[in-house]
């Protein structure tokens, strides 16, 4: 029983460098330091391999216990330990929609960015669908505009 326990505590500092991790990348993405983006990207994707094997090892030490899940151990093992097992899980949870706040919040950081761009870029190229003047040379109030081009420079006439 002590193996699983010590699973769930690595998982729980697992998921507490995760969240610290992620607070860095939004940092990262707020003052726009790439190299920091970098490092915590890649620190993000070493805790998500950690995390998905120490998922992989709890399967397998409760499948030795003869229970598929975690639920269900907490719910029929009769263990002294059962409490603290259960305690864990809760705490994982609450690390999980932690980390889940964090996520959100820089996802929302990246799509505000996203429309701001598109903000910035329709004012540089004019926003307008419909172009300034016709091909018959006449504005939208059908007045005739001239044009800087003169046919005089068109060396494909």
């Amino acid at each position: 029983m002590n193996t699983l326990k010590e699973n769930l505590k690595s998982e729980i500092r697992t998921l507490e460098s995760m969240i610290q991790a992620f607070r860095g990348l939004e940092s990262a993405v707020l003052n726009r330091k790439m190299d920091m983006l970098s490092k915590y990207s890649v620190s993000i994707e070493e805790l998500s391999l950690e995390i998905s094997l120490l998922e992989s090892q709890r399967d397998e030490f409760l499948k030795k216990l003869g229970y598929s899940t975690l639920v269900e151990y907490i719910e029929k093992d009769n263990s002294d330990e059962r409490r603290e097992i259960s305690l864990m899980t809760a705490e994982i949870v609450e690390k999980l929609n932690e980390l889940s706040i964090v996520m959100d919040a820089i996802r929302q950081i990246m799509e505000f960015n996203d429309r701001y761009f598109e903000l910035l870029n329709h004012l540089v190229r004019g926003s307008s669908t419909q172009p300034t003047y016709s091909a018959s040379g006449y504005g939208k109030s059908g007045t005739f505009q001239s044009s800087a081009y003169d046919s005089k420079y068109d060396r494909f006439k």
